[in-house]
């Protein structure tokens, strides 16, 4: 008699159902994973790290898995894509996910996170190319999608800019028609934003609103576009106001750039 397993070590329960239903498909067929590996020609060791949760095992592991132990192919695809997303879909900073994928339509997008979940898909039906796959694809069409910036934009704590975007969906093998509406739901969504505040005062006041109430879903795109302003517009109104003597009086007010940067 062997070994018991050690319970599934898996924090993400879309990985742990895919590791516990292999090793369900396993004991119905009364195979050890020795003999499992002399039917699939993949190590025991490999078969054991398939049903143990601690990583996603590759699609052709879990294909030759449920196919000798007689398992249903279309549950095993869909156990595995589950799995597979949300193993490579990043999670914004001390957040846990919220919802489950969904197919994002273009025409109802309203807001840029619609937007990152619609990047997560079409990554997804690119098989996952990896970070530094999708900058050398852009590489070689003479653009940039830096690894370190794309993996913020993909969390959400950096902005979506539309060249990346654009960039983004062309390496991910987005058809042409589909990326004309895409890029029109970014535009669209971009000019629904609030009005950008008129003076410094009013965006030192905006962004302190924003970061108080960050916690209640404020988005990163906002709290980024308030402080570049500001410091922008900061800048400017010292750079303005140094030539009178008026200027050094302002030091240490509220609309010193030093406090804010």
């Amino acid at each position: 008699m062997g070994r018991r397993e050690k319970p599934v070590e898996a924090a993400e329960p879309a990985l742990r159902r895919l590791a516990e239903w292999l090793r369900e498909q396993r004991k119905e067929a009364k195979l050890t994973y020795r003999q499992l590996a002399d039917r699939t020609n993949y190590h025991p060791t490999t078969l054991q790290r398939a049903a143990a949760g601690r990583s996603v095992p590759s699609w052709k592991v879990v294909e030759a898995v449920v196919r000798e132990c007689g398992g249903d192919l279309k549950t095993a695809r869909r156990k595995w894509s589950q799995a597979n997303y949300w193993a490579h879909v990043p999670h914004p900073s001390r957040t846990r996910r919220l919802r489950a994928p969904r197919r994002v339509d273009p025409e109802q997008v309203d807001s840029f996170a619609d937007l990152r979940r619609a990047m997560h898909e079409m990554r997804r039906k690119a098989d996952w190319p990896s970070l530094r796959e999708l900058d050398r694809r852009a590489r070689d069409r003479g653009e940039r999608l830096p690894s370190s910036t794309l993996a913020l934009v993909l969390k959400g704590e950096a902005p979506l800019r539309k060249p990346v975007f654009l960039a983004y969906m062309d390496v991910c093998g987005v058809k042409e028609a589909r990326r004309a509406l895409w890029a029109a739901a970014w535009d669209r969504t971009n000019n629904a934003r609030s009005p950008i505040p008129v003076n410094s005062r009013t965006y030192h006041s905006e962004f302190v609103r924003a970061m108080q109430s960050s916690s209640a879903g404020t988005p990163t795109d906002t709290l980024f576009r308030l402080w570049m302003t500001l410091r922008t517009n900061l800048a400017a109104e010292r750079d303005e106001g140094s030539a009178h003597p008026a200027a050094a009086g302002r030091e240490g007010t509220d609309d010193n750039p030093s406090m804010l940067v």
